[in-house]
């Protein structure tokens, strides 16, 4: 090894696993020097954004319900597109876990109210400090990666009022994760302003600013179906629809990054088509429709019992989840669908991609 060239074996380690190179760092001081030279975290990091992999969650029961103390068995399971199984581990826990992506290295799991940071590279849990109670019954919440300055950021929009008095005041928090740091000195940062509306599944995090669908429930104008939360200025804004008759007709939607941007995935009943449109311009507000994805040519596609989720993007490719025992990969420039190999997934298999890291945080 003295004899092979730094360059080579940067080459070399940077096509390894995560849990491997932790393995190797403990070789001698040579290779630990190696190991953690920032130009080697950097490599490593660009190839592994080339091989994304799928964090799996399978649980025994499906309500969410925070009050419910059944114990369930749960396994998480890792596994690169190619069906490779990375690892699998089980065990039991009281009720349902809530699985948070960050479309980066860190997951964000929340059970019973409580949050933990999970790398599943390292298969290694922090839990974070304890966050304010909510009356909404569910979890809002936003996990991201900033990259600029190697930190996630987790917001969590809660509920003070009764809630049966059938009304809502939205408080947010916002916590900063950065690598190396004790979770016990993380703590919890308190907005001032308080969130305009109640909103529906995960925040999208893109260009230091996260994103939700609004809940239907508060009866969201055309110009108020997406909120925004800018970090920097810590203030709320509404993003409007780009498609008018879409909403009307209560297509189904959600929001997802892809390739940096902001995208809303519209999925109509009839004709059987999926539109993505990309926030092109976020200051103007201007929505530009990127591609039309024809669902009859998706193998084992039902109208009525096919959902459409769009996982990610990678080599010129959708990763669609339709809920099926495989995924789908949606050709951009030939317009074409291929299966991928059997996962053996379920139904209602939680699926999220990940991206290996060494970012770690301490107890």
């Amino acid at each position: 090894m003295a004899n092979i060239p730094r360059e080579i074996k940067f080459n070399i380690f940077s096509r390894l696993p995560v849990k491997i190179i932790g393995i190797c760092r403990c070789v001698s001081k040579q290779w630990l020097g190696l190991l953690t030279d920032p130009y080697f975290l950097q490599i490593h990091l660009e190839r592994a954004q080339k091989y994304r992999q799928l964090l799996c969650l399978d649980q025994s029961i499906e309500n969410d319900d925070e009050e419910d103390n059944q114990k369930q068995v749960f396994c998480f399971f890792a596994r690169n597109m190619e069906a490779i199984i990375q690892y699998r581990f089980s065990g039991l826990i009281d009720g349902y876990i809530y699985m948070i992506p960050s479309g980066h290295g860190l997951v964000c799991l929340v059970n019973r109210g409580i949050f933990f940071a999970f790398n599943p590279s390292m298969k290694k849990f922090a839990r974070l400090p304890k966050a304010q109670a909510s009356t909404c019954g569910g979890v809002e919440a936003g996990f991201g990666y900033i990259k600029s300055t190697n930190e996630y950021k987790l917001v969590h929009l809660y509920n003070i009022q009764d809630e049966e008095e059938l009304d809502y005041t939205i408080k947010c928090e916002i916590m900063t994760l950065s690598e190396g740091s004790a979770v016990s000195s993380n703590s919890w940062k308190q907005l001032e302003i308080e969130c305009p509306v109640m909103v529906s599944g995960w925040g999208v995090l893109v260009d230091m600013k996260f994103y939700w669908m609004v809940w239907e429930g508060c009866y969201p104008t055309v110009d108020q179906l997406i909120l925004s939360l800018d970090l920097e200025t810590e203030t709320f804004d509404f993003i409007p629809h780009p498609h008018v008759t879409s909403y009307i007709e209560g297509n189904d939607t959600f929001l997802v990054e892809l390739q940096g941007q902001l995208c809303l995935v519209d999925t109509f009943a009839y004709p059987p088509i999926t539109d993505v449109w990309i926030l092109k311009d976020p200051v103007k507000k201007i929505w530009v429709k990127e591609y039309t994805i024809d669902l009859t040519k998706l193998e084992g596609f039902d109208d009525e019992l096919t959902q459409i989720y769009i996982l990610g993007y990678l080599n010129e490719e959708l990763i669609i989840n339709s809920q099926k025992e495989r995924l789908d990969f949606y050709n951009v420039g030939n317009g074409m669908f291929r299966r991928g190999r059997n996962l053996h997934l379920l139904r209602d298999t939680g699926i999220c991609l990940y991206t290996e890291t060494f970012f770690l945080l301490n107890d």
